[in-house]
């Protein structure tokens, strides 16, 4: 009998320990940002070994992507960007598709598998991604000309073309 009140009193602090510390933030841990807040710069190098940051192309409406391999919605969504891409970069419109915890090699697989042409830089420990509170993939932000992130669209969001078109439309003559 005294054993089983024992236990179940064990259960109940051993519960109420796990909600207290299980639900706590963990340190370093970081949100996405503000709407309306400047980009967080970074550096980070491509498969070819070019340094990208936001500082460099400043005046550029930037999507900065956070995918990955393995990601379906990537599979199909990258090609739907590469098109916009091809179309809007001469004026002005740059994809820093940012490839979040995996090799060079695999990076650079997958674009060439799809005939991807925009920019790859890669986070190989995921630090950038945790920068900019990416808990999802893919995560993208929409980075006006001034540096001033203006959307943030998490998951699957470019199925369909019109998601994209309606996204740079604001940016872009898209007749």
């Amino acid at each position: 009998m005294v054993s089983l009140k024992l236990l179940k009193f064990f259960s109940v602090v051993l519960s109420i320990f796990l909600l207290v510390f299980a639900c706590k933030e963990k340190p370093g841990k970081s949100s996405l940002p503000k709407l309306g807040t400047a980009a967080i710069d970074f550096n980070c190098q491509d498969p070819k070994g070019q340094t990208w940051s936001l500082d460099k192309v400043r005046g550029k409406v930037v999507l900065l992507r956070f995918w990955a391999d393995w990601c379906p919605y990537c599979r199909y969504e990258m090609p739907v960007i590469e098109k916009y891409y091809r179309k809007l970069n001469k004026e002005g419109f740059l994809v820093l598709a940012v490839n979040v915890k995996q090799s060079p090699e695999v990076a650079l697989a997958f674009t060439v598998q799809l005939d991807i042409t925009f920019p790859v830089p890669l986070d190989p420990d995921g630090k950038m991604a945790k920068r900019y509170g990416v808990y999802a993939i893919p995560t993208n932000f929409l980075i006006d000309r001034d540096g001033t992130i203006r959307e943030i669209l998490i998951g699957e969001v470019f199925k369909e073309e019109k998601a994209l078109r309606d996204l740079l439309k604001d940016y872009f003559r898209l007749g």
